[in-house]
């Protein structure tokens, strides 16, 4: 199975989002995690974990760029029961190039009119890769969200609207995640912080539902 997280706006957890996925997922089978995006921040992530061999699967990471994330990609997917391939922060080759070679699309997005905005010109994305990829199944993951707020019920409200599928759960802003990214780590990882734990083993069941 291969995965896509993909926004065309930055700050929505994206990367964080990725490296979640992709690390559960090796704890199942032999998993690849790509990463599309220029500022290399899951890269990143994979080299602070191999400095703490505590934490343990570890996701194969690599570093591919524009249309080899489709070309290249294709034929390292093959060695390897999962794949997740992190891309976007803006519309580029790269980001309709994983669209193109990913079976499930996951997008982060944070509960804000800017998000919303960006949701719109990204869908267009989409629909031109299903032109090719008609297959490709589209998941929208609400994430960031503060519960003193009622910003994720307005942006769940015109998510319907646009008939994008939400999955349940939702990831609220959680320091939690900022350790564990910066630690090479997963939250369940450092085990500090139940509630973060308990949204992101959601999340996983439901994309993989």
């Amino acid at each position: 199975m291969i995965y896509a997280v993909v926004n065309t706006k930055g700050g929505v957890g994206k990367t964080t989002t990725a490296v979640h996925l992709a690390t559960m997922l090796a704890r199942q089978g032999k998993t690849l995690m790509i990463d599309g995006d220029p500022q290399a921040s899951a890269a990143s992530w994979a080299a602070w974990r191999r400095e703490s061999p505590q934490f343990t699967p570890s996701p194969t990471t690599t570093c591919l760029t524009g249309k080899a994330i489709l070309v290249e990609g294709k034929q390292l997917a093959e060695g390897f029961e999962y794949v997740v391939v992190d891309a976007g922060g803006r519309d580029s080759i790269a980001l309709r190039s994983a669209l193109l070679l990913a079976k499930k699309a996951i997008i982060p997005i944070d509960a804000s009119h800017l998000d919303a905005a960006a949701m719109t010109d990204l869908m267009t994305v989409v629909e031109l890769a299903r032109d090719y990829n008609p297959d490709l199944e589209v998941r929208v993951l609400l994430t960031r969200v503060d519960s003193r707020t009622k910003d994720a019920a307005e942006m769940l409200e015109f998510l319907n609207e646009q008939k994008l599928t939400v999955l349940p759960t939702k990831v609220c802003e959680r320091v939690a995640f900022r350790r564990a990214i910066g630690e090479g780590a997963i939250v369940q990882e450092l085990g500090k912080d139940q509630a973060a734990i308990n949204e992101i083993e959601a999340f996983f069941k439901e994309i993989q539902a």
